[in-house]
């Protein structure tokens, strides 16, 4: 659900390329990783070929992987939505692998001289985006927070969103699941993906998040999402209250970024256990209200119908809870 801006890789490969053409490929089209922004963070051609020139040589065999990249090549390095679409419909192991060495293992994206990367550059401030503190008539405690997340066995589905490029994905489902630690609770979403050609696929990502400072407020962690480290910010901004402590609604607010790549962003997602907005008009007003104070428009509203949702690679509930 999150896209970066790596820039433009450039592939230039035979079906079968023999080593020289693979090593005089690479060194093609590393040279070509440029964002066109010259004051956007941009990839060190030289650190991508001295260390990861058997990663570019595994892509460029593979045709999912060499795909990735020619559709990434004509989203003009600025696109996000075009970005993350292309990195979606074509991410395999294989392109993972590659972005890993390139931008986690190796820190190859750098800075503009004299700057620094925030992960957290792109947050709103608490003062606009506030966590929830009261709900239902009480101050809102870690123990209720994670609670009314894990309602319904921690089962969610993403009704309406801000990003085009990270909320908008159909029938895109999130769970929060308990773990050994009473204070971590692991985070799933599994989302589709509408491919060129046609078909289908659904995408994975997996956090853990622990409490970050409010009880609305979650620091979420992935050590590996698409090849890349990623930490972000989740703040609930609201949950519904109409059925005491069986929320059918919780509006929440996502900041973050992948340090490798050095690109952060912001997003929101309200998430009810249907994948359908309330029907009741004070209810979806109380909501917009919430995102409204937050400077949030929500743009987008996923389709979440049976039609869509046929063949979702749902998890079982896990029986215990899950080491950490």
């Amino acid at each position: 659900m999150r896209a970066f801006v790596y820039g433009a890789l450039v592939v230039r490969a035979s079906a079968q390329p023999d080593l020289d053409a693979v090593l005089q490929t690479t060194a093609e089209w590393v040279a070509a990783l440029r964002v066109q922004d010259n004051d956007a963070p941009q990839p060190d051609p030289a650190c991508i070929a001295a260390n990861c020139a058997s990663h570019g040589a595994a892509c460029l065999a593979n045709h999912d992987c060499r795909s990735g990249i020619t559709c990434t090549a004509g989203c003009g390095g600025v696109n996000q939505t075009c970005i993350f679409g292309c990195t979606s419909e074509y991410e395999n192991e294989v392109y993972d692998n590659m972005i890993k060495c390139f931008f986690t293992d190796n820190d190859c994206m750098k800075m503009p001289e004299g700057e620094t990367f925030d992960t957290f550059g792109s947050c709103r401030s608490l003062e606009v985006a506030v966590p929830l503190d009261t709900w239902l008539g009480e101050e809102l405690t870690q123990e209720n927070a994670m609670a009314a997340l894990s309602y319904n066995e921690g089962s969610w589905i993403l009704a309406k969103g801000l990003s085009h490029a990270y909320d908008c994905f159909d029938c895109q489902k999130l769970w929060w699941y308990p773990t050994d630690n009473s204070s971590v609770l692991r985070y799933e979403a599994v989302y589709k993906i509408h491919k060129p050609d046609g078909n289908d696929r659904w995408n994975l990502a997996t956090y853990l998040s622990s409490p970050l400072g409010f009880p609305g407020r979650m620091l979420f962690h992935a050590d590996d999402y698409g090849g890349l480290v990623h930490d972000e910010d989740w703040r609930i901004l609201g949950i519904d209250e109409r059925n005491g402590k069986e929320p059918q609604w919780v509006a929440l607010y996502y900041c973050g970024g992948a340090p490798g790549v050095k690109e952060n962003y912001d997003g929101a997602c309200l998430v009810t256990p249907d994948g359908q907005v309330p029907t009741d008009a004070d209810e979806m007003a109380k909501i917009d209200a919430v995102y409204a104070k937050a400077g949030i428009t929500m743009e987008c509203l996923p389709d979440n119908s049976a039609e869509a949702c046929a063949g979702h690679p749902t998890p079982a509930p896990p029986k215990g809870a899950l080491l950490v």
